[in-house]
């Protein structure tokens, strides 16, 4: 989140430099490529996500998201991520969540110091909340979506990206 603020903060900086150094307009037709570069940071570093919730485990992996049921979760590990095993047979990696970390190297007279320890506590509260959760019936179905507002920002980017190159072209 924070380098999705820095890059923003520097995206201000930049679009207020142009309008001063040029003009208005100037600044609307560079806004767009910006505004590109921040909804990837966006997609690529913060929108990944794995929450626990009273109805289920919501994923959202880049603009994929998913809603599995605690009833359809049949497994939650850790291997190089968090990796969800659901009834149907089907794994569910999250990006989002915590990952392992390599081994670290260890000088004369130290002890191990437990490398995974935020990963390892992620999956035991992932695990917590499966148990603690109310059994439903019927088991309601895992839902696969997209995440909506990110694609709809994302086609109105490049519509005014497209506008800006037929302006500087026309």
């Amino acid at each position: 989140m924070a380098l999705l603020v820095i890059c923003a903060v520097l995206s201000a900086v930049m679009l207020v430099d142009a309008a001063v150094r040029a003009d208005i307009v100037t600044a609307l037709l560079l806004a767009p490529w910006l505004l590109l570069g921040l909804w990837a940071v966006y997609v690529f570093g913060v929108a990944s996500r794995v929450r626990a919730g009273r109805d289920g485990l919501f994923v959202q992996n880049l603009l994929r998201t998913t809603l599995a049921p605690w009833a359809r979760v049949e497994q939650i590990r850790m291997r190089w991520q968090i990796e969800v095993e659901l009834d149907d047979g089907s794994r569910l990696t999250c990006f989002g969540g915590p990952a392992t970390r390599r081994p670290q190297r260890l000088g004369p007279g130290r002890t191990k110091e437990d490398a995974n320890g935020d990963a390892d506590d992620a999956v035991a509260a992932l695990r917590r909340a499966k148990a603690g959760a109310a059994h439903v019936t019927p088991v309601p179905p895992i839902r696969r979506g997209w995440d909506i507002p990110a694609i709809v920002a994302l086609l109105l980017i490049l519509a005014w990206a497209v506008v800006a190159v037929m302006v500087t072209r026309g």
